[in-house]
């Protein structure tokens, strides 16, 4: 029995090199690997979506009865316009800038539109038809079909450049006959208003 002991006890012993063999082998095959930050911090984002100031001056076309004028620009508003038009046809054209020169994106939530106190109006976007006058919003050009709208973007700016986009507001004199009385259309107004995108 002594023998079957010692093979017992050279077995366990044998079993137990073999499992501290291993584990000695595993952990020198172990590596840890450590991701530490010394400081994490977000800047602040900026929302600056604005008119470029400045004067915007109108261009007339049409007959000889054309006077356009000129309008202020703020970084909100644009005001003062002084239009006349005579025949069918005239028309005034308006070109301002809208800059984002910050870095969150916007988005035209909503274009509201303020219809002259003096005549019936109907809207579509951003067209207001008034009897013989119709106004629109354009993208770049006064004969651009592009036309300001509801969920369109705008780009936050890129490092320190605004993004922009070239708007142009048109006024004309789209009835089918020349008006044989005068008559004035009196305060329209555009409010555009810009949201987070």
């Amino acid at each position: 029995m002594l023998r079957n002991e010692k093979l017992v006890y050279g077995l366990f012993i044998f079993l137990a090199i073999i499992l501290c063999s291993i584990a000695v082998g595993y952990a020198a095959l172990s590596t840890t690997l450590h991701v530490t930050a010394n400081k994490v911090s977000q800047n602040a984002q900026t929302w600056n979506i604005a008119f470029d100031a400045g004067t915007v001056t109108g261009v007339g076309t049409g007959s000889n009865m054309v006077s356009c004028g000129s309008a202020t620009a703020q970084a909100t508003t644009i005001s003062g316009f002084n239009i006349q038009l005579g025949d069918v046809g005239d028309k005034c054209a308006y070109t301002f800038k809208i800059a984002n020169n910050g870095t969150i994106a916007g988005r035209i939530s909503t274009i509201n539109i303020t219809k002259p106190a003096s005549t019936s109006c109907t809207t579509s976007g951003s067209t207001m038809v008034c009897g013989n006058i119709t106004y629109k919003l354009h993208y770049n050009t006064a004969t651009s079909t592009s036309l300001v709208a509801v969920n369109d973007t705008i780009a936050a700016k890129s490092g320190s450049t605004a993004t922009k986009k070239t708007v142009v507001l048109t006024v004309e004199h789209t009835g089918t006959n020349p008006g044989t009385a005068d008559y004035k259309q009196l305060s329209f107004a555009y409010d555009i208003t810009f949201v987070q995108n």
